[in-house]
Parts: C-alpha cells; sequence; structure tokens
C-alpha cells in the first residue's frame, strides 16, 4: 500500500466498520420508520448509499466524472435502483469493500488523477475522491443512529447509540 494513502485507507475500513455496527439488528419496521413523513428512512439512506457507492467507484477505478458533481446525474439509471433494502445493502457493501480494494493498491498519482477525472472544476483537495466517499458515509451513519435512537425513544426504549463520554449528562 502506498505510505501516502494509509490514512484514507484506513479512515475508508473504519467509518464502514461504523456503518456495519449501525446497522446491527435492524427490525422490518425500523427499516421503514421515519421520524417524520418527510424525514428519510434508513431503507431510503441505504439506497442513497448504494447508488452514491457506485458512482464513487466508477470514479476510482475508471476516471469516471462524479455524477451531480461534474456532469448531471441519469435520472432512469437513479429510478432503476430498487428500494430492497437487503439487496441494497448487500451491493452497496460489495461495492464499497471493491472500492478499499482499488484504494489499497492505488497510487497517491493516480488517486490525484481519478479525483481531477471526477470532480473536474470542484476539485478540492487531490485525494478528495477518497475522503469523500468517507465523510460522506459518516455523515449517513450519523443520521442512521439518529434515526434508531428515536425509533426507540418514540417506544419508550433507551437509546442504542450513547456515547460513553464523561463530555455528556447522563
Amino acid at each position: 500500500m502506498d505510505d501516502a494513502l494509509r490514512v484514507v485507507v484506513e479512515m475508508n475500513e473504519a467509518v464502514w466498520d461504523r456503518l456495519k455496527n449501525a446497522l446491527e439488528d435492524l427490525s422490518e419496521e425500523e427499516i421503514h420508520w421515519r421520524p417524520l413523513p418527510q424525514a428519510n428512512s434508513i431503507n431510503v439512506i441505504i439506497r442513497h448509499l448504494r447508488i452514491e457507492a457506485q458512482w464513487h467507484l466508477d470514479s476510482l477505478e475508471c476516471g469516471e466524472p462524479m455524477p451531480t458533481i461534474a456532469v448531471a446525474a441519469s435520472r432512469e439509471a437513479i429510478a432503476a435502483v430498487p428500494a430492497d433494502f437487503e439487496e441494497n445493502l448487500k451491493i452497496l457493501e460489495e461495492l464499497y469493500i471493491r472500492f478499499v480494494e482499488i484504494l489499497r493498491t492505488a497510487t497517491l498519482a493516480t488517486l490525484q488523477q481519478r479525483t481531477v477525472a471526477a470532480y473536474g472544476e470542484a476539485m478540492g483537495l487531490p485525494y478528495r475522491l477518497s475522503y469523500h466517499q468517507a465523510t460522506h458515509l459518516a455523515m449517513h451513519c450519523g443520521q442512521i443512529r439518529t434515526i434508531r435512537n428515536l425509533y426507540r425513544k418514540t417506544r419508550g426504549e433507551p437509546a442504542r447509540f450513547f456515547p460513553d463520554s464523561p463530555t455528556y449528562q447522563k
């Protein structure tokens, strides 16, 4: 592994492990529950992550421009992804594992080239492609944990995810 990429590989692996932990022991009702009618469900979030994981993989593997950032997203391709939680989670995991495998064998120069191809004018950091994937997943992991906590609290149960830190009052 290119030492220059070790941190971003480890960051992506750690975020993936946190997401898997956040999804453990989900009930069917939790998958589809929304705190408000207009809010996202966990099912909607996983579908979204699956779609974007494919885009990130295509950008890293082939230098494809990133939809919604560098090019318009195909509405037909998005509509073709069903709202099937189990299937989307399975494919998301396959895509993410493949993304990290490619990242692990990439060089910093290759990652920089693919980032330029993916983001064009919006490039920013030379390793943004790997950073964006990890931060995007981390943000939605927090959203899933919040939804799961709210779901439990509305049923009179304790929050599933509560930080064990002296900086939080109990």
